[in-house]
């Protein structure tokens, strides 16, 4: 019984530091995968036809777009959030050097 508490403890760690992680990489998008999620048989994603190939480098362009702008969004959220925690931190209460144009702010 006490095994199989330390098991699951450890594997709800490990789920934990899985939603924790970086975003995924547009990098880490494959065509056969694409090809096959797109419901065409494996011998036609064996020959990549250039139209397969054109569809996929869109869909790319696309995923690639959206994961940039939403890897600059949870940048300017960090940088935010770390600025308030060292206000937390601060022996002295209140903004020290608030400059409205400059001071970070979520979108």
């Amino acid at each position: 019984m006490r095994n199989r508490g330390v098991w699951l403890a450890g594997l709800g760690v490990a789920f934990a530091s899985m939603l924790a992680s970086a975003p995924a990489d547009a990098r880490n998008l494959y065509f056969d995968m694409w090809c096959q999620e797109q419901g065409h048989s494996k011998d036609r994603c064996d020959q990549r036809l250039a139209e397969d190939v054109a569809a996929f480098e869109e869909y790319w362009r696309a995923v690639e777009k959206y994961e940039e702008r939403y890897y600059v969004e949870r940048q300017g959220y960090v940088n935010f959030r770390d600025e308030l925690n060292t206000l937390d931190e601060s022996p002295v209460p209140g903004f020290q050097r608030h400059d409205p144009i400059d001071s970070p702010r979520p979108n």
